[in-house]
């Protein structure tokens, strides 16, 4: 199992998601080594870190944050993904999962995998911004301004990056980052294969009171577009 997807007891089990899993948040490749804390662990980052950069705004690593995403399949298997965020200071964070770590660096060039050197996002934030991409293709800024809608609400002013992988194993993927926010919509194409995945839910850490355990409200962009 790719260490981007996760089981959620009682839940639908997750598809192979083998392409979506290399896309989602930069998670392909080997797992980076687990640290001795459990990925849900109390958050022991630090607080209101930033880089400063630009290109941290449309992936920022809130230390203690938690991302839920809803995946579908082409066949319509659904699952869940989940992550939580640690930020180790201005210029390094992870996302932590069950399974494995993921390591990231923000710089003036832009956002990139910390174990690989390879862009997440690339500097300018501009249409036409390209590199090399994390599945071996071609990526680009296709969009500076979109707008989407997914079960975490409506989003707009996102980045959308595509990128395309010729050859024998051709391969399409789609994000879409959105202001304060992150990864809202991941797509993946492969084929007849076809992967998609929608931020559900964003929140804070859980408060531990002294009367008992309190979860903070998930942060809502607001309803979708039609909602009453």
């Amino acid at each position: 199992m790719s260490p981007a997807i996760e089981r959620t007891p009682g839940r639908p089990r997750a598809p192979s998601l083998a392409a979506l899993a290399l896309a989602l948040l930069g998670c392909g490749g080997a797992p980076a080594p687990a640290r001795p804390a459990a990925w849900n662990a109390a958050p022991d980052g630090q607080q209101g870190a930033s880089s400063g950069t630009r290109a941290e705004r449309y992936f920022p690593l809130v230390d203690g944050h938690i991302y839920h995403y809803a995946t579908t399949s082409e066949r319509g298997e659904q699952g869940l993904l989940v992550a939580r965020v640690h930020r180790a200071d201005e210029r390094r964070g992870e996302l932590r999962f069950p399974s494995g770590v993921k390591r990231f660096a923000f710089t003036p060039e832009g956002v990139i995998r910390s174990d690989t050197g390879v862009f997440v996002l690339k500097e300018p934030i501009a249409p036409g911004t390209t590199w090399t991409g994390e599945h071996g293709g071609r990526a680009r800024i296709s969009a500076v301004d979109a707008a989407i809608a997914v079960p975490a609400g409506r989003f707009t002013g996102c980045v959308q990056t595509v990128e395309e992988r010729l050859g024998d194993r051709p391969a399409r993927f789609v994000s879409t980052f959105c202001p304060d926010v992150g990864v809202v919509a991941i797509e993946a194409a492969s084929g007849a294969s076809y992967e998609r995945a929608e931020l559900k839910s964003y929140a804070p850490p859980v408060d531990v009171g002294p009367d008992g355990v309190r979860r903070a409200p998930a942060v809502d962009a607001g309803p979708p577009p039609g909602a009453p």
